[in-house]
């Protein structure tokens, strides 16, 4: 092989576990995205950053937030 190909093969392997990583957080994401618009209720008392912050905590926290039965204030 030549270096060439050595380059041309790590390429290849990274894109590849690119790939593999889209391919699992996408539906982390669309349940997470799910579970926090299912559990809204404390969004309106909070606005701008505050709001922002604890809906995207919620969308990364989900499988947390599932087994603690606890709500992101």
């Amino acid at each position: 092989m030549t270096t060439t190909d050595n380059a041309l093969a790590q390429r290849s392997w990274i894109k590849d576990l690119f790939l593999v990583g889209v391919w699992l957080a996408l539906p982390y994401l669309v349940v997470g995205i799910f579970w926090a618009d299912a559990h809204r209720e404390h969004l309106s008392k909070l606005h701008g950053l505050d709001a922002t912050a604890s809906y995207v905590g919620e969308v990364i926290a989900w499988p947390v937030l599932i087994f603690a039965d606890v709500n992101l204030e």
